[in-house]
């Protein structure tokens, strides 16, 4: 067996650690941020850490998750803002404090945006739409890079996790299916199981079910149940994924 895992010595960012709160109020109710709803920021968070990034702190919050939650949120609030300005329907709903509504922590594209401004760089997140399973072990295996993507099991159906390796038969069989050797092959013949950090805690595939008592490093489920489960639902060759750029290098 031969195994790849990016976050292997690392220890991921729990969400039910989270201090972060917002309530937005406006015309048409409140809506609220807490622990809940931060997966997002958290999994991103891991993914870039494991990159090798430095991450901003506030004085608000000492946690890098928390401070890119209030970061994106502080955004999103002033005047002609990214948000309001690309998802005029979407911010208003929230900045409305709407019940229901989809808030900033909530949308890919927001989430990508924010964080370059975070770390003050133009693609240190690329949001995808149509990462192909090549495309995913490729970015764990020849980069060495973690994927944030979206995940719906256990109760949760739009929950972030950071993917950061997995098992295959061997790094030959591995290399073979990459280059396409033999196109008879199916990623589930060499690729068995994938593995995830998850900030809601340890995900038991067989039950389908959270302890959220447990650490949430790595989560191991064979890779067709992780890709039937992987967002967008509907599609069954392409899926998302925030592509994580290596920060650059200092003398």
């Amino acid at each position: 067996m031969f195994e790849v895992n990016v976050g292997k010595k690392e220890v991921p960012w729990s969400q039910r650690k989270s201090k972060f709160v917002h309530i937005q109020r406006g015309q048409l109710g409140f809506n609220q941020i807490d622990w809940k709803s931060t997966c997002n920021v958290h999994a991103i968070c891991n993914a870039l850490e494991y990159s090798g990034w430095s991450l901003p702190i506030d004085n608000v919050y000492k946690r890098a998750p928390d401070s890119l939650a209030n970061f994106i949120i502080t955004e999103c609030l002033k005047e002609n803002n990214w948000f309001k300005t690309k998802m005029p329907v979407y911010w208003h709903k929230w900045y409305e404090g709407q019940k229901d509504a989809i808030t900033p922590l909530e949308l890919h594209d927001v989430l990508a945006h924010y964080v370059n401004e975070w770390l003050g760089c133009t693609k240190a997140d690329v949001f995808h739409t149509d990462l192909t399973i090549r495309d995913i072990i490729k970015q764990l295996y020849e980069k060495n890079i973690a994927i944030p993507t979206s995940i719906a099991w256990g109760g949760l159906q739009g929950h972030v996790i950071t993917l950061v390796g997995f098992e295959a038969t061997s790094e030959k069989d591995l290399n073979d299916y990459l280059n396409g050797y033999d196109n008879n092959k199916k990623a589930s013949d060499v690729i068995t199981n994938i593995i995830w950090d998850d900030p809601w805690g340890f995900f038991d595939y067989k039950t389908n079910k959270y302890d959220g008592t447990k650490s949430g490093n790595d989560n191991k489920a064979p890779i067709d149940f992780f890709w039937n489960h992987m967002k967008a639902l509907e599609n069954k060759n392409r899926k998302f994924g925030h592509i994580i750029a290596k920060p650059a290098a200092i003398v």
